[in-house]
């Protein structure tokens, strides 16, 4: 692009061009820009639901080798990645155990606390209820339609 002048001298580009070109790299601006956010909402959502699931799974775990009973609520995160004795007391040599790694955070609150169900807030992470289905579930996080609200 750009014009020649009378011999060999050549300007720079015309307003018009410029206007052209910054309207093209905002236009694709636009369409890129909202693909990078939603993924970042979608990797959480992800997240979320495989935490939940393996917590779901340990749980479920611990259920079967403590005679049909979860672990307590102050101490879950203890009991599911420790080891414990058949009534559930932590004891680095007992037979069962360790269910979990490391404990989970919640991607959307980055937080690790559990809570009684219903009595979550934005700074905890999970809410735990042994009678309801599933035990565990992310504060704020709907599993039915993967959208998370803040409590």
């Amino acid at each position: 692009m750009g014009s020649k002048l009378a011999g060999n001298r050549v300007t720079g580009f015309t307003l018009v061009e410029l206007i052209i070109v910054v309207s093209i790299l905002g236009i694709l601006a636009a369409l890129v820009i909202p693909k990078f956010t939603n993924a970042s909402v979608l990797a959480q959502v992800a997240s979320t639901q495989d935490q939940l699931r393996s917590t779901r799974t340990a749980l479920e775990r611990y259920k079967l080798d403590h005679n049909d009973t979860y672990p307590d609520i102050s101490d879950m995160w203890g009991a599911l990645t420790g080891k414990s004795d058949l009534d559930g007391t932590l004891n680095a040599a007992g037979n069962y155990g360790p269910y979990l790694q490391s404990v989970p955070e919640n991607p959307f609150t980055k937080s690790t606390t559990v809570v009684a169900f219903g009595a979550g807030t934005a700074s905890d992470g999970w809410e735990y209820d042994v009678t309801g289905q599933p035990p565990i579930v992310a504060v704020g996080f709907d599993e039915v339609t993967e959208t998370y609200t803040a409590p």
